[in-house]
């Protein structure tokens, strides 16, 4: 296993020895791709249209996310919001699968709802968010 790697998984994670045994040359491989872009690019969920959101999201306002999973809280504008939160959650694991297995990071990661499914269908509001994946400035 790369030292890196270990490093990572043992030092932050806690990782045992016995479960740096289960992870398989394949994920080790995944996991060194994701390691090499994280920290390079972020994924910037921005709002482009609120209507009736009891988290008070507004259109303008975003969700920075670097390195991979980490909301960047001095960048991000909006209220944090399990509805929102959750779909954009099921995004990143699209974009860190796409990380360890291409070259290509940009993808088709266009936007999403959030939970809610608005008046009419037993909800309240709805928020629809754009992904943009860009460089992180500096890097």
């Amino acid at each position: 296993m790369d030292d890196m790697l270990k490093g990572f998984l043992v030092d932050r994670l806690g990782m045992s020895d016995e479960d740096l045994k289960k992870i398989s040359e394949e994920q080790q491989k995944e996991m060194m791709n994701v390691a090499r872009k994280a920290g390079k690019y972020r994924v910037v969920a921005e709002v482009v249209s609120s209507r009736y959101c009891a988290a008070e999201l507004k259109a303008g306002q975003k969700y920075v996310i670097e390195p991979a999973q980490m909301i960047n809280m001095e960048e991000s504008t909006a209220p944090l919001c399990l509805g929102a939160l959750t779909p954009l959650g099921h995004k990143l694991e699209v974009y860190l699968d796409r990380m360890g297995h291409s070259d290509k990071v940009a993808s088709s990661l266009r936007g999403f709802r959030c939970t809610d499914p608005g008046v009419g269908l037993n909800g309240l509001g709805t928020v629809e968010f754009k992904i943009s994946i860009e460089e992180v400035p500096g890097k």
